[in-house]
């Protein structure tokens, strides 16, 4: 607070507290933008001979991928290791499907840190809202619900973080390769 004879009292934390949301709304406004952004350039597809590639890429992986997790339901994961293996074959497709049309060595480490630092954080999750299930065990809805998203976060932390670290890590190394090359030959 500030006292001043001409201009009476002002405040500028109110000031800088309006300047701080719209810079958090701003922030936040342009991240869902490259999230919406993303996912919209991940299910469209040009109208060309590249669209109809594209299409059936995303066709084929979606294919594999479900024929990889109905294997996986059929053959059981639990303690099965075919089981366990077709589940992560289903991840690394979903990685795979999610990544295709990346050619930056940048964002496939961006992609590798991701899940590393994904792995902790729902591995994290996934134990608090098991003690959550286990303190609200005697309030059936909320009881189930705090049990799927510990499921949820546990496959998460199992099976898709190590699958995007393996998709990152060998998409990295191949494009570090490609782009040395490049350079190399000019």
């Amino acid at each position: 607070m500030c006292s001043c004879p001409q201009y009476g009292m002002l405040d500028y934390r109110k000031d800088w507290t309006e300047r701080d949301e719209m810079k958090k709304s701003l922030f936040l406004n342009k991240s869902w933008l490259t999230v919406i952004t993303c996912v919209r350039e991940f299910f469209t597809f040009e109208e060309s001979a590249q669209g109809k590639r594209k299409r059936k890429e995303v066709l084929v992986l979606a294919g594999v991928f479900c024929a990889l997790v109905i294997s996986a339901i059929i053959v059981g994961v639990s303690d099965n290791i075919p089981g366990i293996v077709l589940c992560y074959l289903a991840a690394v497709v979903l990685a795979v499907a999610a990544t295709r049309t990346w050619r930056k060595t940048r964002r496939f480490l961006i992609l590798v840190a991701a899940s590393v630092v994904g792995f902790f954080v729902f591995v994290f999750l996934h134990n608090a809202f098991y003690a959550l299930t286990m303190l609200t065990n005697h309030i059936a809805a909320l009881s189930h619900l705090m049990e799927a998203f510990h499921v949820v976060f546990f496959i998460i932390a199992v099976f898709l973080c190590p699958a995007t670290f393996l998709v990152g890590g060998v998409g990295s190394i191949v494009y570090a390769i490609i782009e040395r090359r490049k350079r190399s030959a000019r």
